[in-house]
């Protein structure tokens, strides 16, 4: 299995700008690893063509009850949104992530 570092980052906010719209900043909330996990033919059936196409799945070997609230995950320097966090208990939790393609 290859792992990767992986960070989590929450939005914190910390101010507010002319025109009242809240501004945020990215705080790191864990720094961990996380393993790549491919989409199964069944979950492409499933899910459609184009939700497997841009988004991704990783697993982090952090048990789903002591996983923190985070909405961004840094994986081989690439930030990428959370879109989705599910429970593989008891060992680990897997987060699904947009896909950006350069």
């Amino acid at each position: 299995m290859i792992w990767k570092k992986c960070q989590l980052y929450q939005n914190q906010k910390i101010d507010i700008d002319a025109l009242r719209n809240p501004v945020y900043e990215k705080k790191k909330v864990l720094e961990t690893i996380c393993r790549f996990t491919p989409w199964t033919d069944l979950q492409i059936a499933l899910e459609n063509r184009n939700v497997t196409k841009n988004e991704q799945r990783f697993v982090i070997p952090v048990p789903f009850c002591e996983f923190p609230k985070c909405n961004f995950a840094e994986i081989d320097g690439i930030m990428q949104e959370i879109t989705e966090v599910t429970s593989l208990s008891p060992r680990y939790t897997a987060i699904l992530v947009k896909a950006y393609k350069e």
